[in-house]
């Protein structure tokens, strides 16, 4: 199992339930959990197009090199995608 597929299960779990906790304090937990990862976030939009149809996109990289990701489309509901796992790629075989 990679550091991504723990996450995602653990930080699903959490967004489903009411609470009050700030989103730094679920990061805390993974790294107590001694998950190292590294957080990202960007904003994608269509060139030319309105800010109206841009969404955002987080992303954890933990140190086995696999990833969780959501995206965040303002104009749904829920406005975030539950987090997905994605399994580190594997190195290119080379043969001769």
């Amino acid at each position: 199992m990679y550091d991504a597929e723990i996450a995602a299960t653990l930080l699903n779990r959490w967004a489903s339930r009411p609470s009050t906790v700030d989103f730094d304090a679920y990061l805390d937990l993974l790294r107590e959990g001694n998950l190292s990862f590294i957080y990202q976030s960007g904003h994608v939009r269509d060139a030319g197009l309105t800010e109206g149809s841009a969404f955002n996109i987080e992303s954890l990289v933990f140190g086995d090199g696999s990833r969780t990701l959501r995206v965040e489309a303002p104009d749904r509901t829920p406005r975030w995608t539950r987090w997905a796992a994605v399994e580190p790629l594997l190195p290119a075989s080379h043969e001769t």
